[in-house]
Order: C-alpha cells, then sequence, then structure tokens
C-alpha cells in the first residue's frame, strides 16, 4: 500500500506512531469499542469493516453498514487488506504488527477508564478532521458528570456495590472500566481494591461485602438472575434480600462497555442509586443523547435493562 504525498505523523495510545493520510475515506474498525467511537464522530459512512455483525439496533441507525465486511483482531491481515482500507483502528495485538509490515496505518486505542475513553475519542477525532464534533461530545459528558457529581459529594453513607460477572462471584477489579462507572456514579465498588479485571471471590467475602446493590450486565446469560435470587446462601445480602438487583440497559452495546454510550449508564445508574438526589429523566435523555449524536432514536425501539426482573441477554 503506497503511502500518500500529503500525511502526517500521530501518537496513538500506546505511544507508536502512526503515518495517517490526510484523505481517509475507508476505515477498518476490528475493535468493538472503536467502532462506537467512530459512529458517534458521524464517519459511518467511511466503515467499510467491524468486528462483528452489526446488530439490528446499528443497522437502522446506520443502514450503510450491512455492506461492511467483517474482520476481528483474530483476522488475517489478507481479509483486512481485502477490505483496503486508508486506515486501522483497533487495540494492540499480534494483528497490529502485521498490518505495519504490510504498510498499513494502525492506530491503536486502550480504554479501560472513562478518561481513556474520552482522550481516544479526542484523538480518532483528531485524525479523522471531527475536532468539532469531539468537543461538543465532551462538553456533554462533562457537564452530566459535573451534575452527578454535585449531587452525590453531599451523600455522607454512599451505597456499596457488586458488579456481578459471568457468575454470581464474579465481579470487576479496581483497573476495569465498569469501577468507575460505578464511582462516577456515585457508589462504592466492594471488589475495588482487587485487580485484575474480571475477578472471582468466595461467598464468604460477598457476605462480608454486604452490598446495598447488585448490577448486572445484559451479555450474559439471563439465567444469572435466577442464579442469584434462588442462591439460599446469598438470601442474607441486602441486595438480595431487597431485591435492589439491576441490569444495565443496551441500545447500540451495554451502557457499560468502555464506549461513548457509557455515560448514559453513569447516568442511568446514579438514578438508580440516588433517586432522591439525582434526577434525570432517562427516557428524554436518551432520546435526546441518539438524536443529537447519532440522528436517530425509532420511537418502537425498546432498550433492554432495568430491574433483574426484566433483564435481557446481550450476547
Amino acid at each position: 500500500m503506497a503511502v500518500p504525498v500529503h500525511a502526517r505523523d500521530v501518537t496513538d495510545m500506546t505511544g507508536r506512531t502512526v503515518h495517517v493520510p490526510d484523505e481517509i475515506s475507508r476505515i477498518v474498525s476490528p475493535y468493538r469499542i472503536a467502532t462506537k467511537m467512530l459512529l458517534i464522530l458521524g464517519v459511518n459512512d467511511r466503515i467499510v469493516g467491524v468486528s462483528n455483525k452489526p446488530s439490528p439496533v446499528m443497522l437502522r441507525l446506520f443502514p450503510g453498514l450491512a455492506n461492511a465486511g467483517i474482520a476481528d483482531r483474530h483476522s488475517s491481515v489478507e481479509e483486512v487488506l481485502s477490505m483496503r482500507p486508508d486506515i486501522v483502528f483497533t487495540s494492540p495485538g499480534a494483528l497490529v504488527d502485521k498490518l505495519d509490515e504490510a504498510g498499513v496505518p494502525v492506530f491503536c486505542i486502550v480504554v479501560e477508564d472513562p478518561d481513556a475513553m474520552i482522550k481516544g475519542l479526542a484523538l480518532i477525532a483528531d485524525v479523522l478532521s471531527k475536532t468539532e464534533r469531539f468537543a461538543e461530545i465532551r462538553a456533554y459528558y462533562k457537564g452530566k458528570i459535573d451534575y452527578i457529581r454535585a449531587q452525590t459529594s453531599v451523600i455522607r453513607d454512599k451505597k456499596k456495590v457488586y458488579f456481578v460477572g459471568a457468575r454470581p462471584l464474579t465481579s470487576v477489579g479496581g483497573d476495569f472500566y465498569q469501577h468507575h462507572i460505578i464511582t462516577l456514579a456515585g457508589g462504592i465498588n466492594v471488589s475495588g481494591k482487587l485487580v485484575g479485571g474480571w475477578v472471582s471471590i468466595d461467598r464468604e467475602r460477598l457476605l462480608a461485602w454486604d452490598p446495598d446493590v447488585m448490577v448486572t450486565v445484559s451479555y450474559y446469560s439471563k439465567a444469572l438472575r435466577q442464579d442469584i435470587l434462588s442462591d439460599k446462601g446469598l438470601g442474607p445480602v441486602a441486595a438480595v434480600k431487597n431485591r435492589q438487583i439491576y441490569t444495565f440497559p443496551v441500545y447500540i452495546d451495554s451502557w457499560d462497555l468502555p464506549s461513548p454510550e457509557s455515560i448514559l449508564g453513569i447516568m442511568w445508574f446514579s438514578n438508580m442509586l440516588y433517586p432522591d438526589k439525582v434526577d434525570f429523566d432517562m427516557e428524554k435523555e436518551t432520546k435526546g443523547f441518539y438524536m443529537r449524536f447519532y440522528g436517530s432514536y425509532p420511537k418502537d425501539e425498546k432498550r433492554q435493562g432495568g430491574t433483574v426482573d426484566d433483564a435481557h441477554p446481550h450476547r
């Protein structure tokens, strides 16, 4: 692949220098999170390859993605090259070195906290000349976070939260994105002192933590809710006893993931934790967010998520 004469050097989130062309019309995104950043920046018409088959919601919002190829982080170089990308946005991995060798510009992002997500979005916006669009998104994000902090900073006894992973005794350490969602929403992540991403714990530790609230995600089996509620050993836990178990909503993707949609997850969860302090009309906020940044919010589209009693699997 020939490098255009008018090109510039940029630095990605791993410190790599990436030589990118001035004109970028064909983008491949083998990384799910990068795809979500590209969509909110409004460059969906340039995406020719994505990491997984677009969901029905994505296709309703961006019908052109139906023609995009599929290439994830484990795809071969040949698969990516067949899409003739001007640039590839992904996360670190073996594919990056192979594409480098093939002369394809590869920009890596690393996002495991909201600040890094915003930084990654800013860098991609700069590469794609979408800085004004990014500034609008950043202002929205900052405004909502500032409001939540102002409302929750006066709370003395903040609620203890247990984020449930694939199994009842799996949670998130302090080095995972979901930990930061909990803390930004004004909660205390009971497993926040642990590290290693998804971490396993024992029943005794969960009982000792005695979280006030449990929160699940819809991309794991919906049988999880019944596992929690039917486990007599977890009955004494306040969240189970008081049925304070919630599931993150889903629209384009689950609101707990490290993508721009996560601001809605922070807003939604702060509402759930402190309804007497935080006052977001989430139906209005959700519609406004998608109309403003994605240009559409189909009236007949129902978001998944809510209490443990109406959770749905996402993947």
